[in-house]
């Protein structure tokens, strides 16, 4: 067994761990996949190199739990069911309803689907400790590889301790000390608030919006102004934030994938970057252009050490702080042509769904924006402290953004 210090992506991973416990399970990431039929014994075969080749999928956690290391194996065993009869999302629920046991068990759990005695689909849960989105993704491929062809090249990315290695290099706390020192320039913009309302049980709630207009009309803001559809969401949600909570400058921290250069890497390597935005201009034209102007400027600042980063930002006290969080999990970042015209999209609008989507007592996110769904038809929640904002108050941030996009797409 080989020791190496956490990552920073995986420090970041195990704070919202520990906050979120006994609830973490939220964070347990799934893929599932149909396959073309192979025996068992291929796909266990499939499996066995797949963990060989992808260290993250065979370490473990050692040491305190005030302070972890990666305990790194030579090889892995990860718990496998063979399944026949049941629904491909029954399973991939039920894998990923528990927290994973992060000393003992390996941060892999699969199902192989049969059917006649060969494999036809597959079912993986991972604990987010061992990837992210995009490293999960990775592994699909992997996978589908080996049971396709039984072999791979050898792998050519770095280690997760490698990554480990360098960030607790000189080189690596010299690069983290600037960017905590950019985070804390741009820290003392914002404007202090204060916004309370009367926490409920459980504390936090998420709900989430399905709406073709706000996919729509993202699509025909970006295409006219010449930005992401993600720039126009993100700037839409910090300019709502300010309606709420008085401030002239806001900041919202963004999720950053930090895979230039890694993007054969499978680990947890997203952090949060740091956009600030100053509201005080009339026209949406021009915010739109500082939201891209400070997206790019926080995917640029987004590599860090976070117990550092969290130690710089505590002289600030609680009443000088970032709003939330804004995740943009689609995975066709890359904007198509708007398809609907001002009458479909204001059309559109009566297809619009909300419901209620998770519950929990604890979270280290007070507030969340998450991103995801199709071209047409565009899914997101709000995940937030009921301290932060009431159940009501949720709803109308998400029917407020919808309309903001959809009024601007209308111009």
């Amino acid at each position: 067994m080989i020791e190496a210090p956490l990552t920073w992506g995986q420090r970041d991973v195990w704070r919202a761990i520990v906050a979120a416990e006994p609830q973490e399970q939220y964070l347990n990431l799934a893929r599932l996949f149909p396959v073309s039929p192979v025996p068992l014994e291929r796909a266990h075969r499939a499996l066995d190199r797949l963990t060989t080749r992808h260290e993250a999928l065979r370490t473990r956690l050692t040491g305190a739990r005030s302070a972890p290391v990666q305990a790194l194996a030579e090889s892995a065993g990860p718990q496998v069911e063979i399944v026949e009869g049941e629904r491909p999302h029954r399973v991939s629920e039920r894998l990923l309803a528990t927290p994973f046991d992060y000393w003992n068990e390996w941060p892999l759990r699969v199902a192989f689907l049969v059917a006649d005695g060969l494999v036809r689909q597959v079912v993986l849960a991972f604990c987010r400790l061992a990837v992210d989105e995009p490293a999960a993704d990775l592994v699909v491929r992997d996978l589908r590889a080996l049971l396709a062809r039984g072999d791979l090249p050898p792998h050519q990315a770095d280690r997760p301790r490698d990554l480990a290695a360098w960030q607790a290099s000189a080189d690596g706390r010299g690069h983290s000390d600037e960017v905590v020192g950019w985070w804390l320039e741009e820290y003392a913009r914002i404007d202090p608030f204060q916004l309370t309302a009367e926490p409920m049980r459980p504390r936090h709630m998420e709900a989430t919006m399905s709406s073709p207009a706000l996919a729509a009309a993202a699509r025909t803001v970006a295409a006219r102004r010449r930005v992401a559809s993600s720039t126009a969401l993100l700037t839409c949600a910090v300019s709502l934030v300010g309606r709420l909570t008085g401030q002239r400058t806001c900041g919202m921290r963004v999720t950053v994938g930090n895979r230039a250069g890694r993007r054969e890497l499978v680990s947890p390597i997203a952090q949060e970057g740091l956009v600030v935005l100053d509201l005080g201009t009339p026209d949406f034209g021009e915010l739109l252009a500082r939201g891209s102007q400070a997206a790019a400027r926080a995917h640029r600042r987004a590599e860090y050490d976070p117990c550092a980063l969290d130690d710089a930002l505590a002289g600030f006290g609680p009443g000088v702080r970032t709003f939330g969080r804004f995740d943009d999990q689609r995975r066709a970042r890359r904007d198509q042509a708007p398809e609907l015209d001002a009458r479909q999209i204001r059309q559109a609008m009566d297809k619009t769904d909300l419901a209620w989507t998770d519950a929990m007592d604890r979270n280290i996110c007070a507030f969340r924006l998450r991103v995801a769904g199709e071209p047409d038809r565009m899914e997101v929640s709000l995940h937030a402290d009921t301290g932060l904002l009431s159940p009501l108050a949720i709803e109308a941030y998400l029917l407020d953004l919808e309309r903001l996009l959809v009024e601007e797409s209308l111009v």
